[in-house]
């Protein structure tokens, strides 16, 4: 190649570049590059159009009218159609799914005729009413009907023999775990600036590393790596920029019958324990940005309560602290993480008499850590990162609501589950606040997970090789398309 290639890490393997399959932040970050949804979020939070040129919502909220851009081009030169919509998602139901919902769950589950798709083989409240116009049909009215539509794994994308193509700026090919980037020749939009790229599975903890010694240019997701210094300029040329938050840091139970944690005793003693020493998680997650919180919606958020009741939520499990470390000497507990720096939560737990199973590791692989937490349940403890999806309260239903794109069985708890299911649903705004103070009352006292707090989002770059464009950081834009070249 004639042109300069750009070498760009991400903190694990992305999986699949198969839209409807894709479960995990990587993975939504590396297909938006090839792939379009119908609409995207901008930086500010505001939808804006993406394969969709309009569209528009019937007075009841049940019917959503996309007219379709047919001037957008597969890489392969053919032009888009309503159709590809259709087939993309109905034949994405057929795959066989890497999380334990379909990835398209969340946000086709209400459509008509979604729960019949198995015996029909289509999706009824999907129709196509011209070569530029989709319908789609609800059950009943939600709330947030466009922002369901955003994400990557609702991209349209059609199979060119095993390889997915789609019609975004650049065409992508895998080869042992490293995806080249190329333009594509019939993108309809403005051409990337970087225009050969490669993306690389780089662990978190050498991150750094290979940035000083200029084997990668740029680090995306880079909250997930210790970087002291950069955030203060200190380490040039390599540069850092931060934004909202992105990620919450959470401490998932497995509360599945027979578990330790199907007691909810020993979950409110182990939310408990945790809490009492979250000085050690700060010291460990420091130099990743980390801010701890115990509440699962931010602040200024529909859904906070009082921090005084929080606390008090918290402190309640101390009383069952005792009975719960004598039960792990009988029962101990397995603990599954991967690579990005949870040794002090061992740490705390064997300090606090707590016992841990021999198969208790810190270095398990993303593919290995995510088909536990989708499909084999056999850990008790699976601390990870989950993203911050948006403003509203319902953005945390990916991780807690029965259909959400990440959510794990090990997790469910019903007054939790029933609470996403039911928010959704409200459309008077004035009724979020106190629908969704009672949700996080729900997951304090029936703890799926400790929350620990958040991580903002973060990007770390050679800025001797490139130039980040000048705009906030937002947790939606985690894009190789906002560097050009030095």
């Amino acid at each position: 190649m004639s042109e300069t290639i750009y070498t760009v890490g991400v903190p694990s393997y992305w999986g699949t570049i198969v839209p409807p399959l894709q479960h995990t932040l990587i993975g939504d970050a590396v297909i938006a590059y090839q792939f379009n949804a119908l609409v995207k979020t901008e930086d500010k939070g505001l939808i804006a159009p993406a394969a969709a040129k309009s569209w528009e919502l019937s007075q009841d909220r049940r019917i959503l009218r996309f007219k379709i851009n047919t001037d957008l081009r597969f890489s392969d030169g053919s032009y888009l159609q309503a159709g590809d919509f259709k087939r993309s998602w109905e034949d994405g139901l057929r795959l066989e799914a890497k999380s334990s919902n379909s990835s398209l769950a969340d946000g086709l589950s209400n459509l008509k005729g979604y729960h019949d798709f198995k015996a029909t083989g289509e999706i009824s409240g999907v129709r196509v009413l011209s070569g530029d116009t989709l319908e789609l049909e609800f059950e009943k009215p939600v709330r947030r009907t466009l922002q369901r539509f955003t994400g990557g794994r609702f991209s349209v994308y059609k199979m060119v023999g095993d390889i997915p193509i789609g019609t975004g700026p650049y065409v992508i090919t895998e080869t042992d775990q490293v995806l080249t980037l190329v333009p594509n020749p019939y993108y309809a939009g403005k051409a990337p600036g970087l225009k050969h790229v490669k993306i690389l599975n780089i662990p978190s903890k050498i991150a750094l590393n290979k940035l000083q010694s200029k084997e990668i240019d740029a680090y995306l997701i880079a909250e997930m790596a210790l970087m002291p210094g950069c955030d203060e300029g200190k380490l040039a040329p390599i540069k850092c920029s931060s934004g909202q938050e992105g990620m919450h840091l959470i401490i998932n139970l497995n509360g599945l019958q027979g578990r330790l944690f199907s007691n909810p005793r020993n979950r409110s003693a182990f939310q408990a324990l945790v809490w009492k020493n979250i000085g050690q998680a700060k010291e460990a997650f420091n130099a990743r940005g980390f801010e701890s919180d115990p509440q699962s919606f931010l602040q200024f958020q529909s859904g906070r309560i009082p921090d005084t009741e929080v606390q008090a939520a918290i402190r309640d499990g101390e009383r069952h602290i005792g009975l719960f470390i004598k039960a792990t000497e009988k029962t101990p507990l397995f603990l599954a993480a991967g690579p990005l720096g949870w040794e002090w939560l061992a740490e705390v737990l064997r300090k606090n008499g707590v016992k841990l199973a021999d198969t208790t590791r810190f270095d398990f692989s993303a593919k290995d850590f995510w088909e536990m937490y989708y499909k084999k349940f056999t850990p008790d403890i699976m601390p990870m990162g989950a993203s911050v999806s948006d403003g509203d309260p319902d953005g945390l239903y990916h991780l807690l609501g029965r259909h959400g794109a990440i959510f794990s069985p090990i997790t469910e708890r019903k007054a939790v589950c029933d609470g996403m299911e039911t928010g959704r649903e409200l459309l008077d705004l004035a009724k979020l606040g106190s629908h969704y103070e009672a949700v996080s009352r729900d997951i304090l006292k029936d703890i799926p997970y400790v929350h620990l707090g958040y991580l903002n989002r973060r990007v770390a770059y050679n800025a001797d090789r490139l130039h980040l464009r000048d705009s906030f950081l937002g947790r939606h834009n985690l894009s190789i398309l906002d560097f050009t070249p030095r």
